[in-house]
């Protein structure tokens, strides 16, 4: 598969999650102080940024098909892709009831391992440290309350 179709396929798939989130977003309150963005201003930045980009790049890779003339070839997401894909899906599902420290740290172990680190301390430790670092840094830096799970 070339670039262009990489593009275009990353692009719709991206464009779909923004559009998703958005509506997911949708729902959020309002706050009733003057001059304050609300909880859903960052949801909402994020969404439409991510949209914003996603057409972005389907027009990069509408551009960069119809120039060279590329023709498709067949793509099959790698093995890696699919892991990557199934641990995602295995850590939506574990993080209501586990939590976002105790479900990221196996996925962010995986995700580690899965991408070439085979030094056990080196994944072990950002397996530990980068979901404990974003859980400070969101809870006491921003104020934003991350899923704490039943199980904890």
């Amino acid at each position: 598969m070339s670039m262009g179709h990489r593009n275009l396929a990353a692009g719709f798939v991206l464009l779909a999650v923004g559009i998703g989130f958005a509506f997911a977003t949708g729902q959020l309150p309002d706050r009733t102080l003057p001059d304050t963005p609300g909880p859903a201003f960052f949801p909402w930045l994020i969404a439409f940024g991510l949209i914003g980009l996603s057409a972005a790049l389907i027009v990069h890779g509408l551009i960069t098909t119809r120039q060279r003339g590329e023709v498709f070839s067949g793509y099959r997401l790698p093995v890696r892709g699919w892991l990557a894909l199934g641990g995602f899906a295995a850590y939506l599902s574990l993080l209501p009831y586990a939590g976002f420290v105790l479900a990221s740290v196996p996925f962010c172990g995986g995700l580690v391992a899965l991408y070439g680190e085979r030094r056990w301390v080196i994944a072990l430790a950002a397996a530990i440290l980068i979901p404990v670092l974003l859980f400070v840094l969101f809870s006491a830096g921003f104020q934003v309350l991350l899923p704490r799970g039943v199980w904890q």
